[in-house]
């Protein structure tokens, strides 16, 4: 079996699942493959985010717009799943592809990673601290913020693949669990439980469009997207015969993520809707622990609050390794240092720029924690984040429509129409995001 000209040289131990033969150590660690990739993507996509965006669209119209969160799966996967074919179709990775499509392109994702690094882990890392400070109130909100983030850096600098992959699918695992067992206990002490069910039909609100649009967009990530093919050549889905593996197991992201927001919206219908409560920020997610717990008892006050800190950590974590190799990438690709050499030399691209990367994440978060996030920093850092998406679909649009792709891996007429979708619903969003960014700059 050969691989696609142009792929980069797999190890024994990374070929597909049927290069095994059966009965093998080796093959039952094939048969896992699917709580690889997609799991880490998962369990770095769903974060604070997704839960107050999810929570209050249940607190103002119940389970009635989880319509707008299938299509905004159904996009992030499409995203997704272009994003690993890329990769296999071609053996490079997409900020190298990317700079067929436009050589300014790494330039840009060198921006977007440095500006989003500034903050993300003293963003996250705060957000964390503030569910275990809910915990535990005699903890110190800014130091336990400093450590979080130092210990989610620790991780991934001296982690290799295989334990990272194993931490983040712990974590998807367990908050997904967590959230299930609170939607369950939601369903069984609710008062109107036929009045509840009956808050799944379909709405369109009525001048409040904006709130859809960001339930569609904010379901899954954004640098983890862009990620995902470093974590499948991480697997070693180097050619065709992985091709409906990396379907399968992007796939599986997107079904674990769709299940975890339907139990949020669950919590959220049976806790706010109907209450004129709401959600904003994390705050307003610690906030919801108490009456929480005083609808469904103390453990369940303990698990949200768990599961609210595992949501958090665990974005940390995999946004540290995804945006770090975003960056090597794009140094990687401006310098012209090949794949293959890369892999050969690089160690996961070139470890160097990759540790340097986590290293200012980590002491940034020190900062930034303890001085404040200035507002334009905070309206740069989403400004910019938002305009990855809008990117990222219109390059797969060109690099997977050319003639020199095999036509195993080309875009059939679905691809194209759902990557065309993602381009002006994700425009559509940089558009309002950036409105807002001027606006209150």
């Amino acid at each position: 079996m050969t691989a696609t000209p142009g792929s980069p040289p797999r190890s024994p131990a990374a070929g597909p699942a049927d290069s095994v033969p059966t009965g093998r150590p080796e093959a039952r660690r094939r048969r896992q493959a699917l709580l690889g990739p997609g799991l880490v993507l998962a369990a770095a996509s769903v974060g604070a985010g997704d839960m107050v965006t999810s929570l209050a669209g249940a607190a103002g119209y119940g389970m009635g717009l989880m319509w707008a969160i299938v299509i905004g799966v159904v996009l992030k996967y499409a995203l997704t799943e272009a994003v690993g074919r890329l990769y296999m179709a071609t053996g490079r990775t997409v900020i190298r592809s990317m700079r067929e499509a436009a050589r300014w392109l790494p330039w840009a994702f060198i921006a977007f990673v440095l500006v989003i690094g500034l903050l993300y882990g003293a963003a996250l890392g705060s957000v964390a601290s503030l569910a275990l400070t809910t915990l535990f109130p005699a903890l110190p909100l800014r130091p336990v913020a400093v450590v979080i983030a130092l210990v989610s850096a620790a991780i991934v600098y001296v982690g290799r693949y295989t334990l990272f992959e194993r931490v983040m699918s712990f974590f998807m695992l367990a908050k997904f669990l967590g959230m299930a067992v609170l939607a369950v206990a939601t369903l069984a002490r609710a008062d109107d439980l036929p009045g509840l069910l009956g808050t799944l039909r379909p709405r369109l609100p009525e001048g409040d469009i904006l709130t859809v649009l960001a339930l569609i967009g904010g379901v899954g990530g954004t640098a983890g997207i862009a990620s995902y093919g470093y974590w499948v050549r991480e697997k070693g889905w180097t050619d065709r015969s992985g091709l409906r593996l990396m379907r399968a197991d992007s796939a599986l992201s997107y079904t674990v993520t769709f299940l975890f927001v339907l139990c949020t919206t669950v919590v959220g219908t049976g806790l706010l809707y109907g209450t004129g409560g709401s959600i904003t920020g994390g705050e307003g997610l610690a906030a919801l622990a108490d009456p929480l717990g005083a609808d469904l008892g103390s453990a369940a006050r303990l698990l949200f609050l768990g599961t609210f800190f595992l949501v958090t950590l665990s974005a940390l974590v995999g946004g540290f390794n995804g945006l770090s190799h975003l960056l090597t990438d794009a140094l990687r690709t401006l310098r012209g240092v090949p794949d293959a050499e890369a892999e050969r030399h690089g160690a996961r691209h070139s470890r160097r720029p990759f540790r340097l990367f986590v290293l200012y994440c980590a002491v940034t978060a020190v900062v930034v924690t303890f001085l404040g996030r200035p507002v334009p920093l905070v309206l740069t850092y989403a400004a910019v984040g938002s305009l990855i998406l809008p990117l990222l679909s219109g390059a797969l649009l060109v690099l997977l429509n050319r003639r020199g792709v095999d036509p195993a891996y080309r875009n059939g007429i679905t691809s194209n129409v759902l990557l065309g979708g993602s381009f002006v619903l994700f425009g559509l969003l940089a558009v309002v995001q950036l409105k807002d960014s001027l606006g209150g700059a």
